[in-house]
């Protein structure tokens, strides 16, 4: 299935194909490299230590010391603790997946239902208050961008007013707010002004809930000179991306 988008006053053609999972610009016949692509350049070392930590933590709960172990038990523990962290990431991922949709729904003013699950229901009231406390109005949700000069593209989370200004902000529900989201919204940011000129913003906002407990937390990047550090890092890892994607086709067939 595909989905347009109008963009540029109409003189953009944006399609996103869901079966492939990328953008195209029809104008052009070219597909676009979205934000989150260009970032996955980036080496995410906390990963590495997360995914091992679950799998030893996976291993402590299936070997008891005194007991004896045959060649096949120990076999299937070895292997299920490979996967361990996969396991746990589609569980958190599911409860994170749901917490988004409901508040996404929530900025496009569509009154959904206050959940059940007692999780989900803690991180929703704590972003309620967070949005009273903090006198925030959400402007814009889940707007596709594009920026044609550099050429990527992306969907940011929400346009806000937090205490009066405006910033372009992202929604995570991961277990910390990693430095490359800067460059991710400072990406967004950018690709908006160029389509809309006249919007000013004061920075970029990051709104971190946590999957498991609730946890909310902001990050704010302000300051002209801190968004230009950001978005220079971002182009410096679209380059890098693109870069690797036309070496591909200089590596050898081994098949």
């Amino acid at each position: 299935m595909s989905y347009e988008n109008k963009l540029y006053k109409g003189k953009v053609t944006l399609m996103f194909e869901s079966r492939r999972h990328r953008y195209v610009w029809e104008e052009e016949d070219r597909v676009i490299k979205s934000v989150t692509t260009a970032l996955k350049i980036i080496a995410k070392p906390a990963l590495i230590h997360w995914a091992s930590t679950m799998a030893v933590e996976y291993i402590i709960e299936q070997i008891a010391p005194g007991q004896s172990y045959d060649e096949v038990e120990l076999e299937t523990i070895w292997e299920a603790a490979k996967w361990a962290h996969k396991n746990k990431k589609v569980h958190a991922g599911k409860i994170g997946t749901i917490l988004h949709k409901w508040i996404e729904s929530y900025i496009k003013g569509e009154k959904p239902q206050m959940p059940v699950n007692k999780k989900l229901k803690r991180s929703v009231k704590r972003f309620l208050k967070w949005k009273k406390d903090h006198d925030v109005k959400f402007l814009i949700s889940e707007q596709v961008t594009f920026s044609k000069k550099y050429g990527y593209c992306g969907t940011l989370d929400f346009i806000c007013s937090y205490y009066g200004e405006n910033y372009v902000g992202d929604l995570k529900t991961s277990s910390g707010i990693y430095p490359e989201t800067f460059l991710q919204t400072a990406a967004y940011r950018y690709s908006r002004v160029e389509e809309f000129p006249k919007e000013k913003y004061a920075g970029q906002l990051i709104l971190r809930i946590g999957r498991e407990d609730g946890t909310l937390e902001v990050g704010i990047i302000r300051g002209k000179e801190n968004y230009r550090n950001m978005f220079k890092a971002f182009i410096y890892a679209l380059a890098l991306s693109n870069s690797m994607d036309n070496l591909k086709k200089f590596v050898p067939d081994r098949k």
